[in-house]
């Protein structure tokens, strides 16, 4: 009996031994492990001190980015925002040109490109992924190719590096103003095959032809900073202006007669006016006494309605006839103005119809129309 309480003490104590060793063990692994993370997590830290340091193009633009191979500008803001616009506005300069005039030329380009979708013989094929480029890249619109770098100073202060690749951005400017050209001389040629040289057909050609050349003659001035040897590869139309003075000629055989009829004598003379506006905006002759070898006939209508609220409705229809009398264009519009007083809800109207002539609807769909003549 004593020799079995030994030998169980003698066991117990091993296991408590045995224990005691095994969390020594563990104490030590976790040791390890902790010791292991310390150093993972310290081993980053230099990196992240390396993030912190000025890159080379803060202090040496021209080493990092070597002016025979880039175009590039830095700028700094005391947020990104103000650093980034600064940085497109630099990098727009020194393309002789600014942000505002890049972005109204893309958005030129992007109704042209629009207005082209249907027809046959048209296809801007290297323009296609032009505005998903120009969004992704940069937020300076009309700029191909942009790449940006920021670096935040340990004082806050926000640097942006705006850069073009010399070499890929020509490329690709190259390859639109080719594009460009190539449909610019197809509508050039074709508006020189109509035996009649004051129509709507041709000026439409010709007017399409102008709007392409606008844009190609940015693109050429972007593509002559990139490479200056372009200066010495002109496209082979002559420029947006030859273009226009053919647009012109064009128009100036075209006289459109204004016959409006309308309940008020001041109300005929403002209509006439605006509508005489718009076509002379676009180089042709106009007659006020509704003498042409075109003319737009038009009725406007005014009614008062007095409902909850007191409104004036407008009708508007118009049509365009040729020198045979037939009609080549229609146009109707209706809708209505509401005021507290019957005379302002009316002046409001009038309104409305004088800004459809200018540049609202009636405008619109005059431009849609010629636009569908061009195929």
């Amino acid at each position: 009996m004593k020799d079995f309480i030994t030998r169980r003490r003698d066991l117990q104590r091993s296991f408590q031994q045995g224990a005691k060793k095994s969390c020594r063990t563990i104490a030590l692994r976790l040791s390890v492990f902790a010791c292991s993370l310390l150093f993972i997590f310290c081993g980053s830290t230099p990196a992240a001190v390396h993030a912190q340091s000025a890159p080379l193009w803060v202090d040496n633009l021209e080493r990092a980015y070597p002016s025979r191979d880039w175009v590039a500008v830095v700028a700094h803001g005391s947020n990104q925002m103000q650093a980034e616009n600064a940085a497109m506005n630099a990098l727009a300069r020194a393309f002789r040109t600014d942000v505002d005039s890049l972005t109204q030329t893309s958005l030129r380009y992007r109704q042209i490109i629009n207005d082209a979708s249907g027809m046959k013989n048209i296809d801007f094929e290297e323009s296609k992924n032009f505005w998903q480029e120009v969004n992704t890249t940069t937020n300076v619109r009309g700029l191909i190719g942009v790449q940006i770098d920021v670096y935040r100073a340990p004082n806050a202060d926000v640097y942006v590096n705006a850069r073009m690749n010399r070499r890929e951005c020509a490329a690709r400017y190259s390859g639109m103003i080719r594009e460009n050209t190539a449909i610019i001389d197809t509508l050039i040629k074709s508006a020189a095959s109509f035996p009649e040289q004051g129509s709507f057909d041709v000026y439409a050609r010709l007017s399409f032809a102008y709007a392409i050349a606008l844009i190609t003659d940015n693109f050429q001035n972007i593509l002559e900073v990139l490479d200056p040897t372009a200066v010495n590869r002109k496209p082979s139309y002559g420029g947006a202006n030859a273009i226009k003075a053919k647009m012109l000629e064009c128009a100036s055989l075209i006289t459109i007669g204004i016959d409006i009829n309308t309940e008020r004598a001041e109300d005929k003379t403002l209509f006439t006016r605006a509508a005489g506006s718009f076509f002379r905006d676009l180089g042709f002759n106009i007659n006020e006494q509704g003498i042409g070898n075109h003319v737009l006939r038009a009725n406007v209508r005014l009614e008062t309605i007095i409902q909850n609220v007191i409104s004036c409705r407008y009708y508007l229809d118009a049509v365009l006839e040729n020198n045979r009398g037939a009609a080549v264009f229609s146009f109707t519009e209706d809708d209505r103005k509401a005021h507290l007083y019957e005379q302002e809800a009316r002046r409001l109207a009038v309104r409305a119809v004088e800004a459809s002539f200018k540049e609202e609807k009636f405008a619109q769909e005059f431009n849609s129309w010629l636009n569908s003549l061009v195929d």
